[in-house]
């Protein structure tokens, strides 16, 4: 069982590392256009998202008894979903059509 749980790790750290590559991508693609900075905050979330729960993963093959590691994971989530949460609230303004 243990095996499958480094194994879910290791896959993990390679979706979470893709997919903070591909939120850069997107980031560099969309600069100076309209929706700029609304993709900014939310290609900066999902990066500090993917990095977090990255280091969630490595703490667990490490399996260190540090909260260090988890603290610093759970703070890199928590400013990812809130940069998220302001580009996509900046996307819905863009888009909601006023009455």
């Amino acid at each position: 069982m243990e095996m499958l749980y480094i194994t879910l790790s290791i896959t993990s750290i390679i979706i979470n590392i893709l997919i903070a590559y591909f939120a850069c991508r997107l980031m560099h693609i969309f600069k100076g256009g309209v929706m700029s900075k609304p993709l900014r905050f939310i290609c900066l979330g999902v990066t500090f998202i993917a990095i977090g729960l990255s280091t969630l993963s490595l703490k667990y093959m490490l399996a260190n008894g540090s909260i260090i590691p988890h603290a610093i994971g759970a703070s890199l989530m928590l400013l990812g979903g809130v940069s998220t949460l302001i580009g996509v609230y900046l996307e819905y303004k863009n888009w909601k059509i006023p009455k």
